[in-house]
């Protein structure tokens, strides 16, 4: 068994952060080093992680976000072997057992599978079916991308593509990082659908609304607030509006129709604000 260290981004993250730790450190094999990065919360985070007297703790003076989180942790890791995970993804006991094994010389990057614990909230049950984090029950090889919120990698892929894009602040840091990891030719990326994993978010309807904006709205393509990009991102919610509405109609889930459309309006008024803010991602 090769050693391995582990990372965790954590802000805000007073609820599940015991837990997600507590995970980490009952895996079947064991992490040689366990890293989190405290992204300056302003909630008890600093606290607990204070109680874990074996493990690194960097706190950052000022909020940097994800992809800073992710770069500095990766520089401070003893090992060549590197897993990352949210401050709120529980490991199974066997996820690291099972996902070290597909990473080789030329698959440099593996995620697991993630699924919502909580799925009898009807917040999270549509967030399992419209937003999933996982590619489903069987491995693949070369998947669109990776997940985020559960891999393992070789840090000199890292060091290969240039860390992740700090810009990204939020989301589309894995995308955009897993792009450049095909850019570079002759490397493979890998889905295991044994590495498994838990969510432990727990949405309500104003959570839900502003987790899908921030997901589209700092992943998207057209970085720059402008009122064209306004448009096209309302347009491509408005397409997923529909499609998604007939698909709940002929469902007769009309709870789901309701999310649908509060998430739609709340989309459009998040996203106007920051376009009059021109605020950079």
């Amino acid at each position: 068994m090769q050693k391995v260290s582990i990372y965790i981004p954590v802000y805000n993250g007073e609820k599940t952060i015991k837990e997600v730790i507590d995970s980490v450190k009952s895996q079947s094999f064991s992490f040689d080093e366990v890293i989190v990065i405290n992204d300056c919360s302003t909630d008890n985070t600093e606290e607990i992680l204070s109680t874990f007297p074996d493990i690194k703790i960097i706190n950052n003076k000022n909020n940097k976000g994800l992809s800073y989180c992710r770069n500095v942790a990766i520089n401070e890791t003893r090992n060549e072997i590197i897993a990352a995970i949210d401050a709120d993804v529980v490991l199974n006991e066997y996820w690291l057992e099972n996902i070290i094994k597909n990473l080789k010389d030329d698959t440099v990057m593996c995620g697991g599978n993630l699924s919502e614990k909580y799925i009898n909230n009807n917040y999270n049950n549509w967030r399992s079916v419209n937003y999933m984090q996982n590619w489903g029950n069987e491995d693949t090889i070369n998947p669109a991308y990776l997940y985020g919120c559960n891999t393992i990698q070789l840090k000199n892929i890292w060091k290969k593509v240039g860390g992740y894009d700090e810009k990204l602040k939020s989301n589309g840091e894995d995308i955009d990082y897993c792009r450049r990891i095909k850019n570079l030719g002759n490397y493979d990326l890998f889905y295991n659908s044994k590495a498994k994993c838990l969510h432990l978010q727990n949405d309500d309807l104003k959570s839900i609304s502003k987790r899908v904006w921030r997901y589209h709205s700092y992943g998207y393509k057209i970085k720059k607030p402008s009122f064209y990009r306004f448009v096209k991102l309302i347009i491509k919610q408005f397409k997923f509006f529909i499609l998604r509405s007939i698909k709940n109609l002929i469902k007769l889930n009309f709870i789901f129709i309701f999310i649908n459309f509060v998430v739609l309006i709340n989309f459009i008024k998040l996203e106007f604000v920051r376009t009059i803010k021109k605020e950079d991602s």
